[in-house]
């Protein structure tokens, strides 16, 4: 492995993607994330950030392009190889089982590495997410919004994976919760798991974030630290609604 390369734990270069053979959502799109950084991706609706990630975890087809996790190509694997070979995702929506208990939830979770001690992941799930620990036998169901994106990333997160793929954390929460998962996502970060995250709301996701991009219409419109992005005025201008 080339030494620049050698902290990289996901490449993405030159993707092409869609979802019908006559439209690429992705048009050529670089990314790198590095042994623990947080990178977020942000953009306009519509601009492949969802996409992205879909491809990364196998659910949509690459055209063209490699996507390579710590040196190893993944590109065309099924979703359940990706998963063993440690990737966690979490969509945006539909991302519990709500018929199934949190414990349950959890166990499922630990499909892609069964040989882990379940005990001992549950029990760095519950330091993660103390408020998961109280009434495991519930359905997921019947938890709140912000409960339910702590159960997802939980479940995601017990095959110990290296790196864990966020597709809009705060979608569809209370303002006053926002935030609070946002600190939720960076704990998760300190405590060394890598994390790429598509975010709508960009201002606070790039002030968590070591490095970001931007895409726009399936292309790399801009890209650098995040205070960089934040700072940069036309970046303000043109995807963070201007004035700061």
């Amino acid at each position: 492995m080339n030494p620049s390369t050698a902290d990289q734990v996901l490449q993405v270069q030159s993707v092409v993607a869609g979802y019908t053979p006559e439209v690429d959502i992705l048009n050529g799109v670089d990314l790198t994330v590095r042994q623990g950084e947080m990178v977020t991706v942000v953009g306009p609706n519509g601009a492949g950030k969802s996409t992205l990630l879909k491809a990364i975890a196998g659910l949509v087809k690459l055209k063209r392009g490699r996507i390579a996790l710590e040196g190893d190509d993944i590109a065309g694997m099924p979703p359940s190889a990706i998963a063993r070979h440690g990737l966690g995702y979490v969509p945006q929506r539909e991302n519990v089982f709500e018929s199934l208990s949190i414990l349950e939830n959890l166990e499922i979770g630990l499909t892609p590495r069964p040989g882990l001690p379940l005990g001992q992941r549950l029990a760095a799930m519950y330091a993660l997410f103390p408020r998961l620990r109280v009434g495991l036998g519930q359905p997921a169901g019947n938890l709140s919004g912000g409960e339910r994106q702590m159960l997802a990333m939980a479940r995601a997160l017990m095959p110990d994976p290296k790196i864990l793929l966020l597709d809009e954390p705060t979608a569809g929460l209370a303002p006053r919760f926002v935030q609070a998962m946002f600190e939720q996502v960076a704990i998760i970060n300190r405590a060394g798991v890598s994390i790429l995250m598509v975010e709508q709301n960009a201002r606070p996701a790039l002030a968590l974030s070591h490095r970001g991009y931007v895409l726009d219409l399936g292309r790399n419109a801009y890209e650098g630290s995040g205070q960089d992005l934040l700072d940069d005025p036309k970046v303000a201008q043109l995807y963070l609604g201007g004035g700061r």
